[in-house]
């Protein structure tokens, strides 16, 4: 019962889908380590996260943990179920900063040949070439979307704040065709059926959903392409992130500038999107006047 009043408090402060599915499975998690939720203290949160990084959890997770149960605190102390929010009085950690994983040149060229065999071409082109997380390219409806005005509107981030994005000549080539297939829809990439070796159906007019886009779809570009394989699970840049983190350095290489590029990813903060500058740069031969 408080998770459903919990649920619904999350939701009308209009938390993405996402975000909101997390906090829930997360404060459920929590509440069943928790004897009596009255009884929630600072020194319950301290256990149940040492318990997590004893667990093998890596500190980013725990640090999600944390960042939940605070959140899940709060709407308990508003509803008087605990005095005050216990989470409070735990430092949060420092995180060792990780080197964005990305896919070389010809590990792109890969990508597009499996995702023209796989029937996902348009996905994989927008990821490529726009940046745009994998929640973002799942909710993407053609109302985003100005093809002959060479940019889109990502009105469903993760700021929650609407950013436009420019669209470069491939992928307008891309939209062009997947607006002759699935323009009639809502969404840009819709549902439908999955097949097995046969070629997916997408005709309906829904979201297409999200096992298809954690596994299914990326698992296609893992088999084959060595960046992505072997990646720990939750480590940053699995899946459809590892192509965001492409994007982005692709764009460092290109010259484009970081305050453009923090504008185009939708970086809350400069020093998110600098991690790229440090991964882009290569070997520069003025060192050579050291001698």
């Amino acid at each position: 019962m408080i998770l459903e009043t919990y649920r619904n408090s999350l939701s009308i402060r209009n938390y993405q889908p996402a975000s909101l599915l997390r906090n829930i499975q997360l404060a459920k998690r929590f509440l069943q380590d928790i004897e009596d939720i009255h009884a929630i203290d600072t020194e319950a949160v301290e256990d149940y996260l040492i318990a997590l990084m004893q667990g093998g959890r890596s500190i980013k997770t725990v640090m999600n943990h944390r960042a939940a149960i605070k959140i899940f605190c709060d709407f308990l102390t508003s509803r008087g179920i605990i005095d005050e929010n216990p989470v409070l009085r735990i430092r949060t950690m420092d995180m060792p900063e990780e080197v964005p994983v990305c896919l070389t040149e010809d590990e792109v060229l890969l990508a597009y040949d499996i995702a023209r065999r796989e029937d996902m071409l348009c996905e994989v082109t927008m990821a490529l070439n726009t940046g745009l997380r994998m929640e973002e390219l799942r909710r993407l409806k053609w109302v985003d979307v100005e093809i002959d005005r060479k940019q889109l509107i990502v009105k469903k981030a993760k700021g929650k704040r609407p950013r436009t994005v420019p669209l470069n000549q491939a992928l307008r080539t891309a939209l062009t065709q997947q607006n002759e297939r699935f323009g009639s829809l809502e969404f840009v990439f819709p549902g439908g059926e999955i097949g097995g070796y046969l070629k997916s159906h997408w005709n309906q007019p829904t979201l297409r959903g999200l096992n298809w886009w954690s596994k299914r779809s990326i698992r296609c570009l893992q088999r084959e392409i060595p960046t992505l394989m072997n990646l720990p699970t939750g480590r940053t840049g699995r899946g459809w992130h590892a192509l965001r983190h492409t994007f982005a350095t692709r764009a460092i290489k290109a010259g484009i500038d970081v305050v453009t590029l923090r504008d185009w990813m939708g970086h809350r903060k400069m020093e998110t999107t600098l991690r790229y500058v440090h991964v882009a740069r290569h070997y520069d031969d003025r060192i050579e006047l050291l001698t």
